[in-house]
């Protein structure tokens, strides 16, 4: 671009490293959650409900949780009825909210 500024690139090399660092966060977060497939070890409620909070983020981590959502569903949906025993009522709620919002899907 020809009239921008010395800061104004500095400003959004640091918003695209910021963005950069945040997506790191939450590949690891997925990667957490999909190294268990068929379980759901005593943490990982916690770490979904983190990782729910960034679905409404910016292209790409939105689809990073969403695919992340979707892996843990198809692995985890035979079981639930157990399986979401190991969650309390407001991590139920929070994931629900978050993951069954109109916002979710567009």
């Amino acid at each position: 671009g020809g009239g921008e500024t010395k800061e104004s690139k500095e400003g959004k090399s640091a918003a695209a490293a910021a963005m950069q660092k945040r997506h790191a966060g939450v590949l690891g977060l997925a990667a957490l959650v999909g190294a268990y497939p068929y379980d759901v070890p005593a943490w990982m409620p916690e770490i979904l409900v983190q990782l729910a909070t960034y679905v409404l983020d910016p292209v790409p981590i939105k689809q990073t949780v969403r695919k992340a959502f979707g892996e843990f569903w198809r692995t985890h949906q035979d079981a639930w009825p157990m399986l979401k025993e190991k969650f309390d009522e407001e991590q139920l709620s929070t994931l629900t909210n978050l993951l069954a919002s109109p916002s979710y899907f567009s």
